[in-house]
């Protein structure tokens, strides 16, 4: 369970970034349709899933991603998507990522964006085309456990733009590093629940999907990686 984590944490594309700013904004950019197309993803999970206790915790990743308040009602400028490009939005104004050059590039950098998240949602909709909601379950619990700690590394590779940091919209970043612990915890205390219940096909199913699940996730910060390094 803990190598779904390190898998994505451990990932050379955070070595990558770590100290260079160029190359952290060009990740940001090309992270950024990944989490845009996150909510459908989720919605098209829930959908899916005939289990209804597997339902009901993607239910509260669901309405979380749609931004619905404590009474209930969906708020556009809390929605998880809007929130990032509100930050990209912000990022972009800076002196620091002006300078880099990126600004004169994002139509084909959004157009790679684009492609990336793609092939990451083409690999988990197979996955839930075969219909067994272990598996889909198992596979999005892949991505949740590593939001939360990604999020508080970017959170303080970003403290090197200096002054610049406090013209941030980093409100997807903060929201994120608290939530998606509480996500990661539901969905492992639920699939702990299912395997101890879990006859000998079922077990394969869980295990199948978390692998297929890190390979998707592994596969998207490679496809990142690659593009910074290019």
């Amino acid at each position: 369970m803990k190598l779904r984590t390190s898998l994505v944490l451990d990932h050379p594309l955070n070595q990558t970034i770590g100290l260079d700013l160029k190359k952290l904004f060009l990740m940001f950019e090309l992270y950024a349709h990944f989490v845009y197309d996150f909510t459908e993803y989720v919605c098209k999970l829930f959908i899916a899933l005939q289990d209804e206790d597997l339902k009901a915790v993607i239910y509260g990743n669901l309405t979380d991603e749609m931004g619905l308040d404590s009474l209930g009602g969906a708020s556009w400028e809390m929605q998880h998507g809007e929130l990032y490009r509100q930050f990209i939005l912000s990022l972009r104004r800076t002196d620091q990522y002006k300078a880099t050059g990126l600004d004169g590039h994002i139509n084909s950098i959004e157009a790679i964006s684009k492609g990336i998240a793609n092939r990451f949602y083409l690999s988990h909709a197979a996955i839930i085309s075969e219909g067994n909601d272990l598996q889909s379950f198992a596979a999005f619990s892949t991505i949740e456990c590593w939001v939360c700690d990604l999020y508080s590394f970017w959170k303080r590779s970003l403290q090197n733009m200096g002054e610049s940091h406090k013209d941030l919209d980093i409100r997807t970043i903060d929201l994120h590093c608290i939530c998606d612990v509480e996500h990661s915890a539901a969905l492992d205390q639920l699939m702990c629940v299912k395997l101890k219940s879990a006859d000998a096909n079922a077990l394969h199913q869980i295990k199948k999907g978390i692998i297929r699940g890190m390979t998707a996730s592994e596969q998207l910060f490679a496809d990142i990686h690659k593009e910074i390094i290019a």
